[in-house]
């Protein structure tokens, strides 16, 4: 497998990481709604750098930016949209990574309508579309693109879920969290381990130092935690051998629910994440 290859295939985890840090749960269970309550829809800006890769890697350079916007209510559910663009340069040459996603999560959190695209040097590469449902035999997928089908598979959380746990686990000084994880990510045939360690409460505007003067003050006086996700091979942990990260992610998890001082961790490479722009939008009401 070639890089540029190699490199798409790592991306498209990017949509699950950056959702980690920054959907924060907003659809999750009315159970959580203390935790929904807190979180604004938002459209966030990234200015993505490497900040190593190895030898094994190819790469000599790769600089992008991610554009994430969250917006809906946890009465009608929320529709995402983000958008993953990276210039990587090797030794031989430069290509463009480009991931596009949308998603929809309903509002009790059972179902997940899912839309990615990865383009390759402005080419469309592959396209995945479907519906994930959860149900008392586990998460059944129907597949509309590329090709119509059903997957059943385990019972799992979708991502919102996922961090709303996270957020509550943080809010409870609890450290440690694991959860089994439906993302749609990878063809969207597998579900993933996660492991989170969750570190002690900070304040907002002061978390992050290298960020402008502008984004620290819309962080005034907000708790935000350090949160580690690792995420495993499910089918690892069914042959019951000793495993160790696919891929890694790690952020400041702020209580509104933006993901400030991203670091995203692959086999071979990894990036950082800075926050350039921030903008908060009116929340649906409830009625």
């Amino acid at each position: 497998m070639g890089i540029a290859q190699r490199f798409s295939k790592h991306s498209k985890l990017a949509f699950a990481l950056v959702l980690v840090g920054a959907v924060t749960g907003l659809t999750a269970p009315l159970a959580h709604a203390s935790a929904i309550d807190a979180l604004k829809p938002h459209r966030a800006v990234y200015d993505v750098k490497l900040v190593k890769a190895s030898d094994r890697s190819g790469i000599r350079a790769m600089d992008g930016r991610i554009v994430y916007e969250i917006k809906g209510s946890r009465c009608e559910g929320f529709a995402v949209r983000f958008r993953f663009l990276t210039r990587v340069r090797s030794a031989r040459k430069t290509f463009t990574s480009d991931q596009r996603n949308a998603t929809f999560e309903s509002g009790d959190g059972t179902t997940f309508n899912f839309s990615n695209q990865s383009y390759l040097n402005e080419q469309l590469e592959s396209t995945l579309q479907g519906v994930a449902t959860r149900g008392g035999n586990g998460v059944e997928i129907e597949f509309s693109k590329p090709d119509a089908k059903t997957l059943q598979l385990d019972d799992a959380v979708f991502l919102t879920q996922h961090v709303t746990q996270m957020l509550e686990a943080a809010k409870r000084e609890q450290t440690f969290l694991t959860a089994r994880v439906y993302d749609a990510s990878e063809g969207g045939n597998n579900l993933v381990d996660t492991t989170a360690v969750i570190g002690k409460s900070r304040t907002g505007e002061t978390a992050v130092d290298d960020e402008d003067a502008a984004i620290k003050a819309k962080f005034e006086g907000e708790p935000g935690w350090p949160v580690s996700v690792s995420y495993f091979g499910v089918e690892d942990a069914e042959k019951q051998v000793e495993r160790t990260p696919d891929y890694q992610v790690s952020f400041i998890l702020q209580e509104s629910g933006v993901s400030r001082r991203l670091k995203m961790t692959y086999p071979d490479y990894s990036l950082s994440g800075k926050l350039t722009d921030i903008e908060f939008f009116e929340a649906s009401p409830c009625e």
